[in-house]
């Protein structure tokens, strides 16, 4: 059994070495200070004092950690903001030593990402150069104006911090031209020495594979794909699935080819969903045998995915290795020999389920020292599953890296990602189940301020994107952002959803303005009948689809909201059609897709005006705040600006904010800022 009086004790000494790691570099007692400042913030409980909106974009201060292959040792990145000026270091800890042996090694004044073991003498550290040698900044002039572009690159170290050496130095023309030299495909377990990686080929403009001597730095190059090709699945450093896309990057093509074999075949022509991950068919893990891999995919007729096994040369699908009646599995945990170790299940919480039943007790132990609360996930494991990482993570705890030791059921804690974000800071989120008007019952997730309150609050709804993904209890920005203003937030996970079976997604075909409103409606009822929230204080934002569940909840519910945020959402259903037939084809998979899930533009037009909010805006009561990215591919920027000049039309109040350059997704912190404080601000008019 674990003890908490063992773990409380050993929790303690990492995080003070990274301090200390610090402090030893800092003659100017700023360090002592900052040291004095948390130790008053965690004795003061007197007051609690939610997290302001930069203190939740504030970058992370333990970014990353590795176990290396035997277990023996520790990396851990570490990353700290001081001014304009950003130092990074990495701790060494050597897991089988005392607390004392602990090894900082200083990288000075840069920005880093991540590290990964290459092998036991060799640690890979991901960089990135913001400026060159002379102070300028880095980046590249498009029409006259100047855009910034970091330059990353890949540091290899020896595992006592010297012999450090850049991969790719031999190749001085790729160097010189490559923004981008970091992106590791496969480790290649066989080959200790090399990795294999890929980069976008500024020449032939095709992505292309190189073989890299961690020892050295020097790259070969392997292989090159077609000018459509998007990347590599790799088996031992062998490619044995590619894709291709097409140019908006929502059709993929899928090939496959078995080792030794020389030419590409084509497996599958696919949908790429909105989190960039393809419908219905995802490899989730090689395994031991050349040229087998571990496909998740759905039967036909079939409600949950399976995980099953996939020859890459007969392309065809194999025996069953791991299926959930109950739940959709989402993916696999392998060691380093492409052993299985943990099948994880979509859930309110993260849930893995440990092959060895030894394992599978370790692990329940863990959850319960957390309180069955967090998302206990396993992020590395050495070779003889000795020792893992766990990263824990929930919706009152950002994310932390802990080191568990099976032999001693030893559990300690190696770094909080943003220690400053406390518990007691963070406002809890909790499950709840709502039944429906037609009987059915849904969940939803329900964030209650950490200021104590007697009266109803004001709520904001919180709709997810996709629409087939889903929420769950983990920590969540926009969440945390608007809970820290005294609000509850609400956040449904409606039929049409992901998440939960293949039917409960098709319940919401077709039904985006009538079916999967009324189960954000029902929510909504619920939490009031509580007495928790305010009936006259409700409003309700979103981004993607769940923009535009806000823009129809506004639509339908116009006596509800008093205010409205839809963030990179659609507005005139007809025009989205339209823009995936233009982009995708009209005989593609993204355009099919797309039919199915909102409707038919010749059979299903009624409908499609109906459930169209430009449509509809005179009906709208609330003011809108439309917040849209000019270079956003999934839902088009024209999609905003129907719905401004509709409500402008209708004489409704609406500000409609574009921001330059922005995509749909990967914003910059500045980015998350504007749309945060923005959306706050219209939300906090809308409830005086």
């Amino acid at each position: 059994m674990l003890t908490r009086r063992f773990m409380i004790a050993a929790a303690s000494s990492a995080p003070l070495a990274i301090d200390h790691a610090f402090a030893a570099d800092d003659t100017s007692g700023d360090a002592k200070k900052a040291d004095a400042k948390k130790t008053e913030a965690k004795t003061d409980k007197a007051v609690i004092v939610p997290p302001s909106v930069d203190e939740l974009l504030q970058g992370a201060e333990v970014l990353d950690t590795a176990l290396s292959p035997d277990g023996s040792r520790v990396a851990i990145l570490v990353e700290r903001k001081k001014g304009d000026k950003t130092t990074a270091l990495i701790i060494f800890y050597e897991t089988t030593g005392s607390d004392e042996s602990i090894k900082p090694v200083q990288l000075g004044e840069t920005v880093v990402d991540q590290v990964e073991w290459a092998n036991e003498e060799r640690l890979l550290i991901w960089v990135r150069m913001t400026k060159d040698a002379k102070g300028h900044p880095m980046g590249l002039y498009f029409y006259g104006e100047f855009i910034p572009i970091p330059v990353r690159r890949i540091l290899a170290i020896g595992a006592d911090g010297r012999d450090p050496v850049v991969l790719f130095n031999n190749q001085k023309g790729v160097m010189k031209r490559q923004f981008n030299l970091a992106n590791v495909v496969d480790r290649m377990n066989t080959d200790p020495k090399r990795i294999l990686m890929q980069i976008w080929d500024t020449v032939t403009e095709c992505e292309t594979l190189y073989v890299v001597d961690v020892y050295t730095g020097e790259a070969v190059h392997l292989e090159r794909g077609s000018p459509s090709t998007d990347g590599w699945y790799t088996q031992n450093g062998v490619p044995v699935i590619r894709y291709d896309s097409n140019a908006r990057g929502t059709v993929v093509s899928v090939l496959a080819r078995a080792p030794g074999e020389k030419e590409w075949k084509l497996y599958k022509k696919v949908r790429r969903n909105e989190l960039k991950k393809l419908s219905d068919l995802e490899f989730v893990a090689p395994t031991p045998e050349p040229g087998v891999l571990l496909m998740l995919s759905t039967d036909e007729g079939a409600d949950m995915p399976t995980i099953r096994r996939f020859d890459t040369k007969s392309m065809s699908i194999g025996d069953v290795v791991s299926h959930d009646d109950k739940r959709p599995i989402q993916g696999v945990f392998v060691d380093e020999s492409y052993k299985t170790l943990s099948i994880s299940v979509s859930d309110d919480r993260s849930n893995h389920r440990f092959v060895d039943p030894k394992l599978a007790a370790h692990y329940k132990g863990i959850n319960a020292f957390f309180g069955d609360e967090c998302n206990v996930s396993p992020f590395d494991v050495s070779g003889d599953h000795k020792r893992f990482i766990f990263f824990v993570s929930g919706p009152r705890h950002p994310g932390a890296f802990w080191l568990y030791d099976l032999d001693r059921k030893d559990l300690r804690l190696l770094g909080d990602k943003r220690p400053w974000l406390t518990q007691e800071r963070l406002a809890p989120m909790k499950a709840v189940p709502i039944k429906t008007r037609d009987g059915q019952t849904i969940t939803a997730y329900l964030t209650t301020p950490v200021i104590a309150s007697d009266k109803p609050r004001p709520m904001v709804v919180l709709p997810h994107g996709g629409p087939e993904v889903r929420d769950t209890l983990s920590f969540d920005l926009f969440t945390q952002a608007l809970a820290a203003q005294g609000w509850l937030v609400l956040q449904p996970n409606f039929r049409g959803s992901g998440g939960y079976g293949k039917a409960f997604a098709n319940a919401g075909r077709k039904h985006w303005g009538d079916l999967m409103q009324e189960d954000v409606e029902d929510a909504v009822a619920q939490v009031v009948a509580s007495g928790a929230a305010d009936p006259d204080r409700i409003a309700i934002c979103g981004v993607s689809y769940g923009g535009y569940a806000a823009l129809m909840g506004a639509v339908r519910r116009p006596e509800l909201y008093k205010a409205v945020v839809s963030i990179a959402g659609d507005a005139d259903l007809v025009e989205s059609l339209a823009f995936s037939r233009s982009e995708d084809g009209s005989d593609s998979d993204a355009y099919a897709y797309w039919c199915k899930t909102i409707g038919d533009p010749k059979a299903d037009k009624a409908m499609l005006l109906a459930a169209s909010p430009s449509e509809r805006a005179a009906e709208i009561k609330a003011p809108v705040l439309l917040i849209h990215g000019t270079e956003d591919t999934i839902v088009t920027p024209k999609q905003s600006k129907i719905m401004a000049k509709a409500l402008k039309a209708a004489g409704k109040p609406c500000e409609h904010i574009e921001m330059k350059g922005v995509g749909h997704r990967d914003w910059s912190d500045d980015n998350w800022k504007m749309v945060l404080t923005k959306s706050i601000e219209h939300i906090r008019k809308g409830f005086a």
